[in-house]
């Protein structure tokens, strides 16, 4: 595989697709790693696009944490090594993809637009996993860092119900949610959220939990300002 300076993927700047970050790499993959993305990921219409954005993603999320370390770009590495049969010749294009990553710091959104129309909108799944191989790295799943994935799985069109899922096959607790917050499915109708609410703010409302005095009271208190927020931030997604 060789990697030209050039035009190349401009989305990593956040402007319109054309050239990577500052005029920099063009992809000009090999007819193998081409023909291997084809059959091991049917459905993907532009591999450059494809592979580069996984590529950024990653690095964009180990950034969160400071500066890359080894073992995280050894993770991006085993990506390509294990599901594209990448030979030590092509990690180095992989390199530079990184490096450009690191200094330019894209935005996310338009890389992943990028990603979704790169591969029809499939493989939604394949890089909120790869982030969480990222970010599990030395137990370093901070509370930026899960920010970030969150932020990801709403560009991806990924719902809380299969994020939760992911997050199960790495013994993740329950992602806190508004809709886990008021003990309701992300599904649930806006009549049904606003019951929800009314349920139990007036479970934990002051008024109701005066009697209990104490550490309670507190508790009770917090709740109900976290039920609050919940259904507020509903309230506003969902023009309530």
């Amino acid at each position: 595989m060789s990697w030209l300076i050039g035009a190349g993927l401009g989305f990593l700047r956040g402007g319109p697709l054309g050239a990577l970050v500052g005029g920099a790499v063009q992809h000009v993959m090999t007819k193998k790693v081409r023909k291997l993305i084809r059959r091991g990921l049917p459905g993907v219409v532009d591999e450059t696009a494809f592979v580069t954005c996984i590529i950024v993603v990653m690095t964009k999320l180990a950034m969160v944490k400071g500066h890359m370390t080894p073992r995280e770009v050894e993770t991006i590495y085993r990506f390509f090594v294990k599901n594209l049969n990448y030979s030590e010749k092509d990690l180095e294009s992989i390199n530079q993809v990184i490096r450009e990553a690191c200094r330019v710091n894209p935005d996310l959104n338009p890389v992943i637009q990028k990603y979704k129309s790169s591969a029809q909108s499939r493989y939604r799944s394949l890089l909120l996993v790869l982030s969480y191989q990222i970010a599990l790295i030395e137990d370093s799943l901070t509370a930026e860092v899960q920010e970030g994935i969150n932020e990801l799985a709403g560009l991806l069109d990924i719902s809380f119900e299969e994020h939760d899922l992911i997050r199960k096959k790495y013994s993740l607790d329950v992602l806190v949610t508004p809709y886990t917050i008021l003990e309701i499915d992300s599904a649930a109708t806006n009549d049904e959220i606003k019951k929800a609410y009314w349920r139990l703010a007036s479970q934990c409302h002051p008024d109701k939990v005066a009697h209990l005095g104490g550490e309670q009271v507190e508790e009770a208190h917090l709740k109900f300002l976290e039920i609050q927020e919940a259904y507020q931030e509903l309230e506003k997604k969902r023009s309530l």
